[in-house]
């Protein structure tokens, strides 16, 4: 009887939140990729069944195993790259980025432009915010710190933002940055 329950909850869990995961990963890796990256994510989330959360707070656990395995990924990725550099003795061509793919599939490319000057950690701050819309005490959490903590990351996030988007020639306006907000930064641009 416990397994069919476990199933179940597995089941409901999966049924739940396999877009939202998949969506994580498909704005950060390829199609392929992201397929894959989803499905580790579950496995995770069935052998460690008793830890889920229940509800929202299930996501929000899922959404901290996703980040986890996208690490992994890009671990992995710079590994093969490092080798097939040292194999071939050239200077090989860095593999497709994540967020070179987020570039050619985002409608406003002068902002992810912008974007991809910043530091790692602004890049996934914001992406968190703004992509993702999770409130500033998830993301506090996701990434181990309090939420005011997280106010202050994306606050200052934001701020590198605009400053590499003007530098880059362009005004920010509503349409580029803030066109798309996160609960937190509504009306505070």
């Amino acid at each position: 009887m416990i397994e069919s329950e476990n199933e179940q909850r597995f089941t409901d869990l999966f049924r739940t939140n396999h877009r939202a995961v998949l969506a994580f990963f498909l704005r950060r890796l390829d199609r392929d990729d992201a397929y894959d990256a989803t499905a580790d994510v579950f496995v995770v989330a069935w052998r460690r069944l008793a830890d889920v959360p229940d509800g929202e707070e299930g996501l929000r656990w899922l959404y901290g195993v996703a980040r986890l395995v996208l690490l992994n990924h890009r671990r992995t990725t710079r590994r093969g790259t490092r080798l097939l550099a040292k194999l071939t003795r050239f200077g090989a061509a860095e593999p497709t980025a994540p967020e070179t793919l987020v570039v050619q599939q985002a409608e406003d490319r002068e902002i992810v432009s912008a974007m991809l000057t910043l530091r790692p950690q602004d890049q996934e701050i914001l992406r968190l915010a703004y992509w993702e819309q999770l409130p500033h005490a998830e993301i506090g959490e996701l990434v181990g710190c309090s939420r005011k903590t997280a106010d202050v990351r994306v606050h200052r996030a934001l701020r590198r933002l605009r400053q590499a988007f003007e530098q880059a020639g362009h005004r920010p306006d509503e349409r580029h940055i803030g066109g798309t907000v996160s609960r937190e930064e509504q009306g505070t641009w």
